[in-house]
């Protein structure tokens, strides 16, 4: 769960600090969580998970054939050019903007730009590189439907961190 949790937190656009304070805990426990340095009890899990959940995101479990994910719980999130969803499939990740510059060769100055909401317009090539960076990686970058929002899982079932 530690990528969900790190797309999660990265969908909103909030850092550990504010996580932790929706939970009582520490803003160390939630970065160690979030590295996977060790397992969450079940409570903690759970309690982490429903304050995602009260802020409008849903995880998505594994199936047989599609890794687990987050998306938001209903559509209509106001995303211009998809950059909070490219910042959870860092996320997801766990890379660094440098890691998806050498990853994607698409230049990170541009990936910050993107994910805070601080870019003009765009090409749409690149965008094409992030997604196929981000493709190799097997993560997917989930549309958005009539019924739910965007959102990033693993393309591939299995315990990824």
């Amino acid at each position: 769960m530690a990528s969900q949790f790190r797309a999660a937190r990265a969908l909103l656009g909030k850092d550990q600090e504010d996580v932790a304070a929706w939970v009582g805990l520490d803003r160390r426990e939630v970065s160690r969580w979030e590295a996977a340095k060790y397992k969450l009890f079940s409570s903690d899990a759970e309690d982490l998970q429903k304050a995602f959940e009260k802020n409008g995101i849903e995880f998505l479990p594994a199936t047989g054939t599609q890794g687990a994910g987050v998306r938001w719980l209903k559509p209509g999130q106001k995303d211009r050019y998809r950059g909070a969803q490219f910042r959870a499939a860092r996320a997801m990740a766990d890379l660094s903007m440098r890691d998806l510059q050498t990853t994607s060769g698409v230049n990170r100055n541009f990936v910050t730009r993107l994910e805070t909401g601080q870019i003009g317009g765009l090409n749409l090539e690149t965008l094409r590189k992030l997604e196929q960076a981000f493709a190799r990686l097997n993560i997917e970058l989930t549309a958005e439907t009539e019924n739910w929002g965007a959102g990033v899982r693993w393309m591939v079932p299995g315990p990824i961190c």
